[in-house]
């Protein structure tokens, strides 16, 4: 798993409770008013609104369309086409000739003498050969063949996880957009709420006209807030549909699913590093790939090393000639005409200009490079674990610590809400204390899908299924 996926799901939540944050701190949200649903966007296009897409559904779909994937299941294909080719090498080879000739003037006889008149003549022959001994270069062409698939199996299934870490990033990138919503949506009521209450109180002369027109004011400026909340919400579904390789966006939407206490709980057992890291040396695919390919290579040391062995091969054929001078009927100079012929040759390498010794000098490099490789992946598998195990713990913190903040900031809300009820608190005060309980919803919302999404990638490690 690369770095990248790690931070992907990190900066774009913190990115978007920045701009929620900001934007609420400016400017609650408006009256009770709901995200526009999918079934309402794709009307708008003239599309039939579908089901919601599971975690499931979407990377299901996403492996199958995805280019990158399907490259890979095609170097799967090249690589059994490849191990075909050396298994079949065992076999002999056989291949069959014909061919016809016309001279004019002085001609060649069926009795090896020259005259001179028209002639025309054909021949027909059948030939084949078969490996007996090759150094055992096939049998090794065929182990090589065996491990290379091995690896490319590999790269598909490297793939195909990619894929699933960042559709999940990105469902959860929607998920943490709709919750945002749903806060500002939240928030958009107590703003309405404050309104009307302002209202009531300068109508019965507890408040000064100016603080009817400042909440106002501030439910205008949440309306603001949650067109953007809903744009984010919107961009975040075309960012899932477009990595899903949809033709459109139009009427997509997902299912949310139900994170309780018990399954946060769940989550939380992040397990040690060193369990961790034991079960991901032996289950991620691009850990077993390169292992493979070590293999692979130590074997092409020993392919080249049978160029130092002679090879053996026996050749077998047969083989006939028509001349139409000829007084004998074609059948008959057809069987009297043909010969056949069996032999076996063996070719002893003596010198070749070192060409030998030096392909397996390169092939010998090539396993000390891979060796590098190998040993590179597994460091490398190594510090993914711990960052990510630290990412998780740290998330799980934050979490609780969230959680903490915004049950403080709710009870300081409603002591809050019940002064202005009884007109002894101002506006500004009213609105600070709004403020900072929606700060703490929207942080508990960022830090709630940092540690989902951090103890996801830990269960990746572990090679589990990705699942909400």
């Amino acid at each position: 798993m690369k770095r990248i996926h790690l931070l992907l799901v990190a900066a774009a939540i913190a990115a978007a409770a920045t701009v929620s944050t900001v934007s609420t701190v400016s400017a609650q949200t408006t009256v009770g008013t709901q995200a526009v649903p999918a079934a309402e966007t794709a009307a708008a296009v003239g599309r039939p609104a579908e089901a919601p897409w599971s975690l499931n559904d979407c990377i299901d779909y996403a492996i199958e369309n995805n280019i990158n994937v399907r490259q890979r299941t095609l170097q799967v294909e090249r690589s059994e086409v490849s191990l075909s080719t050396a298994r079949f090498s065992r076999l002999p080879s056989v291949s069959a000739s014909i061919s016809g000739n016309a001279s004019f003037g002085r001609a060649l006889t069926s009795d090896n003498t020259y005259r001179n008149n028209n002639q025309t003549s054909g021949s027909f022959g059948v030939s084949g050969s078969l490996p007996i001994f090759q150094g055992l270069r096939i049998n090794r062409e065929i182990e090589g063949g065996k491990l290379d698939l091995a690896a490319a199996v590999q790269d598909l299934r490297r793939a195909r996880e990619d894929v699933a870490v960042n559709v999940m990033t990105l469902y959860l990138q929607v998920l943490f957009n709709r919750e945002l919503v749903d806060v500002a949506e939240r928030q958009a009521a107590l703003s309405e709420q404050q309104v009307e209450r302002s209202r009531a109180l300068v109508e019965a002369g507890k408040q000064p006209e100016s603080a009817r027109y400042e909440s106002e004011a501030l439910a205008a400026n949440d309306r603001l807030s949650l067109a953007q909340a809903r744009n984010n919400l919107q961009l975040a579904l075309l960012g899932l549909s477009q990595a899903l390789n949809r033709e459109s966006a139009a009427g997509f939407d997902v299912v949310i699913p139900a994170f309780d206490a018990l399954s946060l709980e769940a989550l939380s057992r992040l397990g040690t590093i060193e369990e961790i890291y034991a079960t991901a040396a032996d289950e991620r695919p691009h850990l077993r790939a390169e292992q493979l390919r070590l293999r692979s290579s130590e074997n092409n040391v020993r392919i080249a090393r049978s160029a130092l062995y002679p090879t053996i091969s026996a050749s077998g054929g047969y083989g006939t000639s028509i001349y139409d001078g000829d007084p004998d009927s074609f059948w008959s100079q057809f069987r009297n005409k043909s010969s056949e012929y069996v032999g076996v040759s063996m070719n002893i390498p003596i010198f070749n200009r070192r060409a030998t010794r030096n392909n397996i000098r390169t092939a010998q490099i090539a396993v000390r490079n891979q060796q590098l490789a190998l040993t590179a992946a597994e460091q490398s598998l190594r510090k993914e674990i711990e960052q990510a195990w630290y990412n998780a713990d740290a998330a799980r913190v934050k979490y609780h610590a969230a959680e903490a903040a915004l049950a403080s900031a709710r009870t300081a809300f409603e002591y809050a809400e019940q002064k202005a009820e009884a007109g002894r608190s101002t506006l500004y005060d009213f609105n600070d204390a709004k403020t900072r309980m929606e700060r703490a919803e929207s942080d508990l919302v960022q830090a709630k899908y940092e540690f989902v999404f951090r103890a996801k990638i830990l269960d990746y490690y572990r090679g589990e299924p990705l699942r909400l």
